[in-house]
C-alpha cells in the first residue's frame, strides 16, 4: 500500500493511504455529527476531505492542512474533533470497523455527488466507487485499531506544532 506525507509547511509524517483515508472519513463523519458543517470553512474542508478520500493518486493523498488550518481557532476545532475520534476508537468496539468505514465512505461519496464535485453515471457506478476502497471486506481493522488511533495522535501532534520530522526523516514516529 502506498504512503502519503501528511504535512503542514513541510513538517509531517508518512502514513499508509488506508490510514489517511480512515482519518478523512472519520473527520467528515464527526464534522457532520457535531453539525459543524454550518461553519463555512469547515463545510469546505469536509467537502475537500471527501474528494481527497477517493484516492485519485496513490501516495498523493492529503489532509489539506496547509489550505484550511490558517488560524489557531481552526486548529483548535480540528484538535477537538481528533480528540473525540481518538476516544471513540478507544471505547467503541463498532466504531473502527470495515463496515463502519464503508458507510462513512458512502457518505463521503454522497457529499461529492451533492456538491457536484463528482458525477456518477448511475447507482451502480456510485456503489462501485464506494466499494473500491475495500472497507466492506476489511475484517481485521478492529484488531489493529491502536495503529489507526496512533495515526490520529500523530495528526494531533503535527497540528499542535510538536512535530519536527520532514519527508526525508526516519519514520520513528510509528514506534510507540
Amino acid at each position: 500500500m502506498a504512503s502519503s506525507f501528511i504535512e503542514i509547511k513541510g513538517i509531517g509524517y508518512w502514513a499508509k493511504d488506508g490510514f489517511v483515508e480512515a482519518m478523512q472519513l472519520c473527520l467528515i463523519n464527526e464534522i457532520e455529527i457535531q453539525n459543524l458543517d454550518s461553519i463555512e470553512w469547515i463545510n469546505e474542508y469536509k467537502n475537500e476531505l471527501a474528494l481527497e478520500s477517493l484516492p485519485m493518486i496513490y501516495g498523493g493523498m492529503s489532509m489539506r492542512l496547509n489550505e484550511f488550518l490558517k488560524t489557531d481557532e481552526r486548529k483548535a476545532i480540528l484538535i477537538e474533533l481528533i480528540n473525540v475520534i481518538i476516544k471513540k476508537i478507544d471505547v467503541m468496539d463498532n466504531y473502527l470497523t470495515g463496515s463502519n468505514l464503508h458507510e462513512m465512505r458512502k457518505r463521503a461519496m454522497k457529499i461529492l455527488s451533492e456538491t457536484n464535485m463528482l458525477e456518477f453515471k448511475n447507482q451502480e457506478d456510485f456503489e462501485t466507487t464506494v466499494s473500491d476502497s475495500g472497507w466492506n471486506i476489511s475484517l481485521g481493522i478492529k484488531d489493529v485499531k491502536d495503529i489507526y488511533q496512533h495515526s490520529f495522535k500523530l495528526l494531533k501532534v503535527l497540528i499542535n506544532g510538536e512535530m519536527n520530522s520532514t519527508a526525508s526523516s526516519p519514520e520513528t514516529y510509528w514506534n510507540y
